[in-house]
């Protein structure tokens, strides 16, 4: 399904004073314009692909919206934009050395003829995300904004994580966030990101099976140890509900407080775009 949700207070003729968040997969193209100097989001829209999508599919999907959208001219003040994929690589900051991005990448991924190896330093932790993107849909966007700073899904739903549920705590914190074939869960301790990692799902089961199957591998305790859940879940599903069974403390995410959100945003979950929204956290 298709949303758009805009402030009142958005004016399409000032975007060199707005900054806009984007996010690509295979299940959708979403985007938010957050207005810098009230610290304030404006405007929220989601497309949703429907069928079977593939990354060529992809790439001519995203080069008809980058045509078609008015919203999605450039001339915006700042450009982040983020590729949904399970292809990413997690290094420590004390091993990291940015000639080796193909080798590290390749330890756990095969690297494709066209795709583009990036990275991204975490700002709470000593630590890097190497990922790629396929090399025609950055260049759609290159095309597009001019200047844009690229990220992997995994960047925010961490960082924002250390933030927001790290800290000073000795608790554990599990984080989730969920896509259409795939889930990003990282376990956080305080200042330190115990893991972060990707598993693929098809059914409900799946879902349930790899987040047990962490807090069994960490030892996290299912009755002490919350888990707060973010992305495409619908509040009234199945998964929830048994993930509750096992986990007593999972929740839904809430929206970080760090920002202001438009009352429109409101009608539409709170947890559905939270890896977006914190988009802005990363730079």
């Amino acid at each position: 399904m298709d949303i758009v949700f805009i402030d009142e207070t958005f004016d399409i003729k000032k975007k060199k004073n707005y900054n806009i968040s984007i996010q690509a997969g295979l299940n959708g193209y979403s985007f938010s314009v957050i207005d810098p100097v009230r610290n304030k989001y404006i405007l929220l829209k989601h497309i949703a692909f429907k069928g079977e999508m593939t990354t060529r599919l992809l790439e001519e999907k995203i080069e008809e919206l980058q045509k078609s959208d008015e919203f999605l001219a450039r001339d915006y003040k700042n450009v982040l934009f983020s590729y949904q994929s399970p292809k990413y690589t997690l290094i420590p900051g004390p091993l990291f050395n940015k000639d080796n991005l193909r080798t590290y990448f390749e330890f756990n991924h095969h690297l494709e003829d066209l795709d583009e190896i990036h990275f991204n330093r975490f700002k709470s932790t000593d630590a890097y995300n190497i990922f790629i993107i396929p090399a025609e849909i950055s260049g759609i966007i290159h095309r597009s904004f001019g200047n844009v700073n690229y990220f992997n899904q995994a960047t925010p739903l961490a960082e924002a994580g250390m933030v927001k549920h790290g800290g000073k705590s000795s608790h554990r914190v599990a984080v989730a966030n969920i896509y259409g074939n795939f889930m990003d869960i990282a376990v956080i301790q305080g200042e330190k990101l115990l893991l972060c990692n990707t598993f693929p799902w098809k059914s409900d089961e799946d879902l349930v099976y790899f987040i047990l199957y962490v807090y069994e591998q960490l030892k996290l305790d299912g009755e002490d140890t919350p888990l707060f859940i973010s992305g495409e879940m619908k509040k009234n599903s199945g998964i929830y509900d048994i993930l509750r069974s096992y986990i007593r403390k999972t929740k839904f995410e809430k929206r970080n407080d760090q920002f202001v959100y438009s009352y429109t945003l409101n009608d539409v979950d709170a947890h559905w775009f939270v890896n977006l929204f914190n988009l802005q956290m990363c730079v």
